[in-house]
């Protein structure tokens, strides 16, 4: 509404339909960018909500800019292999419907998901937070847990988040959990 440029990607089967709406809605302002994953599209912008609020928590416990950089890197990486094994394709993911909206998410003053990760570690009950916004991370937690067990994937950021939001975890004891954990490479593509 401003004027300030932004980008975004639609996405459909059929790349005629991704088009025409690329062509309706771009100008100087707002770039459409195309995409036949529409499974991609779809996960990215769902499965980013729980990592949201998670990095709605690192906020809210002070750990800074350094902490917040590794967890969403982190997180990128997560979402990019739960999208893949759920069909999407990497490179939707590494774009804006991934990577791209995980960054606007975890990092905008607006998101409710950061607001609610924010405000748990500070105390106040999950109950109160849901009875005053939506918070789409919630129910996504549990979901993107569920679908990471049914493919033999181990995402430690997606099963913490969802262990504080069930009570399972407390907030305090995840820098152990996380940090402790069996040493590794670092994998970055599939």
């Amino acid at each position: 509404m401003r004027a300030f440029p932004t980008a975004v990607v639609v996405a459909s089967r059929l790349l005629y339909h991704a088009v025409s709406i690329q062509r309706w809605f771009s100008s100087l302002t707002f770039r459409v960018y195309t995409t036949q994953d529409v499974v991609g599209v779809q996960l990215g912008g769902a499965l980013k909500n729980p990592l949201a609020v998670g990095a709605g928590m690192i906020e809210g416990m002070g750990m800074g800019i350094n902490t917040m950089a590794a967890y969403v890197t982190r997180s990128s990486l997560e979402l990019q292999t739960l999208c893949v094994a759920m069909g999407g394709q990497a490179q939707t993911i590494s774009g804006l419907a991934g990577v791209g909206d995980l960054m606007l998410t975890a990092f905008g003053s607006l998101s409710r998901n950061r607001r609610c990760g924010t405000r748990l570690v500070q105390g106040e009950k999950l109950e109160d937070i849901l009875q005053t916004m939506t918070v789409e991370g919630v129910p996504t937690a549990a979901v993107a847990v569920h679908y990471a067990h049914m493919c033999g994937l181990e995402l430690p950021l997606f099963s913490t988040v969802h262990g504080i939001l069930e009570g399972q975890v407390d907030p305090k004891d995840a820098q152990q959990m996380l940090m402790g954990r069996p040493l590794g490479t670092e994998r970055i593509s599939h």
